[in-house]
């Protein structure tokens, strides 16, 4: 990375409208797969341009993308491809970027990405003086095992040096660049207690992601599901499919439990990814392949439809910074039952209120089968089911409302200015500052792209349904009536 010319702070647009111009560091330009840290991104682009900040987006260069994929103020850094993982990029410091023509001047930066692509909003605070706002947007302990190759995913050695080194390094190195920051945003109370636990001093701000009311306040289209999966009895499942989901437990919850409690009970698992096909015969080999739905992954768009004709959404996953499927079923009308994982879902489902939260531990087995019995008991009491499901709707309307979350981050980039002007960057020389920032981007980066060897490439998406890009939201259709309630 070169420096640009002039190196000095230069002052901040001032006044009601600061800040005027806001760019956002994103690990995707096109969204190739459903992504909820993306579709978070989306939506602040489009909020806060609509209400007039001047919004440019910065990722790495895909070149599948074609210019109705891009927002209108987009810069594309060079990139190479992470090889197990079609379609996504990994930013790279090349090709001398800082020395193009363009107008870095911005008044802060917001990095919600979860590559070493923050390092250039670090070096914009240290060479610059605009402020930076971190987003924590991955579960670091919850990674390692998604980019270890099949041979070793057993091996309870393997899993011991992945902690000591990746986990160790990738811990320390993000602690230290939130430090480098004006701000840190985490999406729940325990992610929060998390970062503070391995150093961060930055002030960390809880900020809860939105639902998009322009999607799923929509009128539900025709059901959906399997002619033979009778309503009353369905479970929903959506999320990305891989290990880190913990698919497989759930799987063999309903196969050992819920399956022979209700006979009618049918399990449809919404997504795609490196594991799917994985997931598929391990219902088969669980004896439950028809009684289980594997539609792939669907447009944000087609999700209230699911939502709306489902009974009970079911979620087995530790590894969420929040859960925006949860947060989506929840303003849907649709009750969970989930395990408690002291993160994102723990932060959003209230037991016995909008859903029910389940210890998953200490003994494993007990744990799966104390969450099938919550599940089948809400199978079995419909009453029970539309009253988690008003309250659900209720609180996630107040909870996730937009408006909310918007409020919440201009708050963040006010505190930012203020944590920046109390501690101001020391100024290292350009040259200093590009070759300390641009050295860790580039070795970091690389050896993110050396792990995305261990796999081999995934299958996502394998059905090519086109996610939203950044300006092509639907009109808002009328509303379904009686949107905080649905009947069980």
């Amino acid at each position: 990375m070169n420096a640009p010319n002039n190196s000095r702070p230069r002052p901040r647009s001032t006044g009601s409208r600061w800040p005027k111009r806001i760019a956002i560091l994103s690990d995707y330009v096109r969204l190739p797969y459903a992504n909820g840290a993306t579709f978070a991104t989306q939506f602040l682009y489009r909020e806060l341009t609509a209400r007039g900040h001047e919004v440019t987006v910065i990722g790495p260069r895909d070149p599948d993308a074609k210019p109705e994929d891009l927002p209108e103020r987009h810069i594309c850094l060079p990139s190479v491809p992470l090889h197990n993982h079609p379609g996504v990029y990994i930013p790279l410091p090349l090709e001398g970027i800082l020395r193009e023509k363009r107008d870095w001047d911005f008044d802060v930066v917001l990095g919600q990405t979860a590559t070493e692509l923050m390092e250039l909003g670090l070096w914009l605070r240290a060479t610059r003086g605009i402020p930076l706002v971190a987003v924590n947007t991955v579960h670091l302990p919850s990674v390692y095992p998604v980019v270890m190759p099949e041979s070793l995913h057993d091996s309870k050695a393997a899993h011991w040096l992945f902690q000591k080194s990746f986990l160790k390094l990738a811990d320390s190195t993000s602690a230290s660049a939130y430090n480098g920051c004006d701000g840190l945003v985490v999406l729940s109370n325990g992610l929060k207690d998390y970062w503070e636990e391995r150093g961060v001093t930055t002030p960390i701000h809880v900020i809860p992601r939105c639902v998009e009311p322009k999607i799923f306040d929509t009128a539900p289209g025709p059901d959906p599901f399997p002619r033979g999966f009778r309503k009353g009895a369905r479970l929903l499942v959506v999320c990305r499919h891989t290990r880190e989901k913990a698919v497989e437990r759930l799987l063999e919850i309903f196969a050992r439990y819920i399956a022979p409690a209700n006979p009618d009970a049918t399990l449809t698992l919404l997504g795609d990814g490196p594991d799917h096909d994985l997931f598929r015969h391990t219902a088969e080999a669980l004896g439950v392949r028809e009684k289980t739905h594997f539609p792939g992954e669907f447009p944000l768009g087609a999700l209230p439809t699911w939502y709306h004709h489902a009974d009970l959404f079911t979620y087995t996953s530790l590894s969420e910074t929040y859960g925006q499927v949860v947060s989506e079923a929840l303003w849907s009308g649709l009750p969970v039952v989930a395990f408690a994982d002291g993160m994102g879902v723990s932060q959003q489902v209230e037991h016995d209120l909008t859903g029910l939260l389940v210890e998953p531990g200490p003994d494993a087995e007990m744990a799966d089968w104390r969450f099938a019995r919550a599940a089948v008991s809400l199978l079995r009491n419909p009453r029970r089911r539309q009253t988690l499901a008003a309250n659900a709707a209720a609180r996630a309307h107040d909870r996730s409302a937009p408006h909310k979350m918007l409020e919440r981050f201009l708050e963040a980039f006010e505190a930012a200015r203020a944590h920046r002007d109390a501690n101001p960057p020391e100024m290292r020389s350009p040259r200093l500052a590009t070759a300390f920032h641009g050295g860790r981007w580039l070795a970091i980066n690389s050896i993110v792209y050396g792990l995305g060897h261990l796999r081999p490439p995934a299958v996502v998406n394998r059905h090519g349904r086109r996610q939203p890009a950044w300006n092509d939201l639907p009109e808002v259709p009328a509303a379904r009536p009686n949107a905080h309630a649905r009947l069980g």
